[in-house]
């Protein structure tokens, strides 16, 4: 009696074992480590299907097709014109968040019910929920490449590969504009004012993603030159001082601030009329986002018109419309984008 209760207890523990290495198995394989931008190893169920992003990021995950799998974005996302004809579902889509940027609030009880498998994004105002948070950084070329790959990486199969043919095109396309401008002397390049903003204040210097298409574009970023690190706002005293070439705006109301205003109309850029609004299509070319990859080209035209004759900027809004969003665009569309009227 006693052995066959020894046996007993013998094969439950192994079966307890085996059960328990079943079910870490099975846990273990619904599961994986994915790196983010800040090299935090996260851990993402195995297929990914809903994903919550915001501004550039929910461009990102549109650029790559994965539209269907957006159940939380932001109410600049959710009502920009370009996206709701690309993607019109997108009328269906939670908003979670306010205006982009760092102190957007973010609706929780919203952002619980729509469920998400991911959120792209701020770690520290979703921690409480337990939702995966993958951090993102969007300062420069390589971050907005390395941000595409890992939204890739996260979204699996097609999409990954397509976050690297992206990556490949971003790539060619810097290289075609800077195989013009890297030897351009520092007497010959523009000075350039990078106005943010409705009043035109808000700038972007060194260690920025202006800074970025500035230079690469054969421009001097003159806030960098005069020692701005990052975004900051500035005075118009500074600005005056400056006395920049060019001054790009990324708002309709800033273009017009800057072009007719009284304070600033003794600067080289107004003086001379190269004062230029930045286009927007399923978000602004000048900040953080892939779609910011045609800013390059653009801003090359319009700082040194004279190198880039030959550049169609239609056709390469046209040709990246069709590859990325799969979206045949007409030419009224790309001349709104070129053009914001508002």
């Amino acid at each position: 009696m006693k052995y066959i209760f020894r046996l007993f207890i013998v094969e439950f523990f192994v079966f307890a074992l085996l059960f328990s290495e079943n079910c870490q198995a099975q846990t273990s394989a619904a599961w994986r480590i994915v790196i983010d931008c800040e090299g935090n190893q996260v851990k993402i169920p195995l297929e990914v299907k809903r994903v919550c992003a915001n501004g550039a990021l929910a461009q990102m995950v549109l650029m790559l097709g994965a539209g269907d799998h957006l159940v939380a974005t932001g109410r600049f996302v959710a009502a920009n014109p370009m996206v709701l004809k690309i993607f019109p579902q997108i009328k269906n889509v939670p908003v979670i968040y306010g205006a982009p940027g760092g102190k957007s609030e973010i609706q929780l009880e919203t952002l619980v019910r729509a469920d998400p498998d991911v959120l792209f994004g701020r770690r520290d105002q979703v921690a409480s929920l337990g939702i995966p948070c993958l951090a993102t950084s969007l300062l420069n070329f390589e971050d907005i490449k390395n941000t595409v790959r890992m939204i890739g990486d996260v979204l699996g199969g097609g999409y990954q590969a397509k976050s690297i043919g992206f990556c490949d095109y971003y790539d060619a396309m810097i290289d075609k504009i800077r195989s013009k401008t890297a030897d351009i002397p520092q007497k010959e390049r523009p000075r350039v004012y990078y106005a943010g903003g409705e009043e035109g204040l808000n700038t972007e210097g060194r260690n920025t993603i202006s800074y970025s298409w500035i230079t690469a574009s054969g421009g001097i970023n003159v806030a960098a030159e005069h020692g701005v690190e990052g975004s900051r706002k500035v005075t118009i005293e500074s600005i005056i001082n400056w006395n920049p070439d060019i001054i790009i705006s990324n708002l309709y109301n800033g273009k017009q601030t800057v072009a007719n205003s009284e304070q600033w109309k003794d600067i080289r850029a107004v003086v001379d009329g190269r004062v230029y609004q930045a286009p927007r299509g399923v978000y602004l070319w000048s900040v953080r986002s892939g779609e910011g990859v045609l800013q390059v080209p653009w801003a090359a035209k319009h700082i040194h018109p004279e190198l880039f004759t030959d550049l169609n900027i239609q056709d390469e809004v046209r040709q990246f419309y069709a590859r990325f969003y799969g979206y045949d665009i007409t030419e009224g569309e790309i001349e709104e984008i070129l053009h914001p009227a508002n």
